[in-house]
């Protein structure tokens, strides 16, 4: 991308500080990065009726989508960079698989144990702590008025201590299911640390003086390209996400937004220091976000879609997005070449 070279050659002449020159050009990218997912988004509350409507076709594509880009992906990715240490160490075929197996295969096993802890061990502990704090509080609740206090009851329209505690439980359920929605967002930010690292590490290597040669920059425009196409499903996906777990339509496109900006620090930490990020420690990184997204589309995507009541038609449409975002997430990926 010879624009990114000429762009900080030009910023680098204006104010002749390196340091502050990375700086514009790690803004300025990550503008154009985000620029045509935040404008799309924008159009997203307009649309929330169709959405809600539709929404299980989104999940559908969204877990073919990130199955491939578990596998096709990161996993790939993590096994390319593993292949290329034992390259250079020149290892034995028994010696290469062990360390394949050991960064491959121990990166995705962290990521998954990461992943079921985060959702099992925290919903757990998420339902215990509602039930202890709100079972009662459903038909009970303290008001104050200075000095005054005095309870307040919601049960004369319940007939029996079962309606009691049905409703109890149904009001619970719908507080912890409304959380618990934000585990799957949580897991899928994950993978802005490796992309945020890998976009910095590649602006560094087309800024003139740096080390490494340009040519060997990770970052073309078809990657490029690529980068944008697949933060609008993924916006997408966390916009249904955060209305499914009570969010407002603007609220929830203003947390997408934060979500975007994650990637400002990694990109940052790239640029600046990608020179030090061991290759040990990449394909550990890229195997474990790839056991996360396996994770989040079997565990979190898959049941909302897999659960629900389809007549023949609306499940034939619902298998064929499946399968779109495979196709779509399988395109994405060609683009990005060694």
């Amino acid at each position: 991308m010879k624009w990114i070279t000429n762009l900080y050659n030009a910023i680098e002449n204006g104010i002749n500080a390196p340091w502050a020159s990375k700086l514009i050009l790690s803004f300025l990218f990550l503008f154009a990065l985000l620029l045509i997912p935040t404008l799309l988004s924008l159009l997203l509350p307009f649309f929330r009726k169709s959405i809600h409507k539709n929404k299980v076709y989104l999940y559908a594509f969204s877990t073919g989508f990130f199955i491939v880009l578990s596998t096709y992906g990161f996993l790939k990715e993590s096994l390319e960079v593993s292949s290329g240490i034992v390259e250079n160490l020149e290892e034995t075929h028994n010696s290469a698989f062990l360390l394949n197996v050991g960064l491959v295969g121990g990166g995705i096993l962290s990521g998954l144990i990461f992943a079921f802890v985060l959702k099992f061990v925290i919903s757990h502990r998420l339902n215990k702590k509602l039930m202890v704090s709100n079972k009662l509080s459903v038909f009970s609740h303290q008001h104050s008025h200075n000095n005054h206090h005095h309870n307040h009851q919601h049960d004369s329209f319940l007939n029996n201590q079962e309606d009691k505690i049905e409703l109890a439980e149904d009001t619970l359920k719908q507080k912890v299911e409304g959380k618990l929605k934000l585990i799957a967002l949580l897991l899928l930010l994950t993978h802005r640390i490796p992309e945020g690292l890998l976009i910095g590490y590649s602006l560094n290597q087309l800024i003139p003086g740096q080390n490494g040669n340009p040519g060997d920059s990770a970052l073309t425009t078809a990657y490029f390209a690529s980068l944008i196409l697949h933060l609008i499903p993924e916006e997408m996906i966390f916009y249904v996400r955060l209305r499914d777990a009570g969010f407002s339509p603007w609220k929830a496109l203003f947390i997408s937004f934060l979500g975007l900006s994650l990637f400002l620090p990694f990109i940052l930490i790239g640029i600046y220091g990608g020179d030090f990020v061991n290759e040990y420690l990449k394909s550990i990184i890229y195997s474990a976000i790839g056991g996360i997204f396996l994770f989040t589309s079997l565990v979190e995507f898959f049941p909302e879609f897999y659960h629900e009541f389809f007549n023949k038609k609306k499940w034939l449409i619902t298998i064929i997005f499946l399968f779109l975002g495979v196709v779509f997430s399988v395109i994405i990926l060609s683009f990005h070449s060694h």
